[in-house]
């Protein structure tokens, strides 16, 4: 028997029934009581707030890791992929830059069919941003039917440039849209895109 020192209290709280009802059917599947689920769900977020994040943006994080994966981004160390990229635009340029650009045209297929009912350049936004290249300072802006992208990045190289440049630009055809603009020096990739008619 616990004495009243070394017990841990326990409090009555109020929880949507919704969630609840979801809360029971994943302690039935797991073979947890509610108790000791309630808990491991009170840690996990109170972790995640000593990280300085919360479980929102842990999972959002996590699902563009997912997904990167089921799509084949392999995660790689980026000196070791500025090297490939440095080696290969010296040795082999045109053949780089078309690979980018049908690199891309697959992957934006691949969201269009992923995630029909939902706005595809936010997650290409999301997962440029969060997953591939993480250090770009890339921003979507939609204007009815054109879309103006801009990245800046100090640190990328001229080849890693004009690498996501075409990847980008194979991305947008795969959404249907054709370049009107595009304006890619070291660093800088500032790109106008309009919906394609055809």
């Amino acid at each position: 028997m616990k004495t009243k020192s070394s017990a841990k209290g326990r409090k009555l709280i109020l929880v949507r029934t919704d969630l609840l009802e979801k809360a029971i059917k994943e302690c039935s599947k797991q073979g947890k009581t509610m108790f000791a689920f309630t808990n491991q769900i009170f840690e996990s977020a109170l972790k995640a707030y000593e990280m300085e994040t919360d479980l929102e943006e842990i999972l959002e994080f996590y699902s563009l890791v997912k997904l990167g994966k089921n799509l084949g981004v392999a995660m790689l160390p980026s000196s070791l992929i500025d090297y490939m990229l440095e080696t290969l635009y010296k040795l082999d340029r045109e053949n780089l830059i078309a690979k980018a650009y049908e690199s891309g045209l697959w992957f934006g297929k691949c969201l269009l069919l992923k995630f029909p009912e939902e706005n595809v350049t936010e997650k290409l936004e999301g997962i440029l941003k969060k997953y591939m290249w993480h250090s770009l300072d890339l921003t979507i802006t939609n204007r009815g039917d054109a879309i103006q992208l801009n990245c800046i990045s100090p640190i990328l190289s001229e080849e890693k440039t004009h690498v996501i440049s075409k990847f980008i630009e194979g991305a947008f055809q795969a959404f249907n849209y054709e370049v009107v603009k595009n304006s890619c020096f070291r660093g800088i990739i500032s790109i106008e895109f309009k919906k394609s008619e055809t």
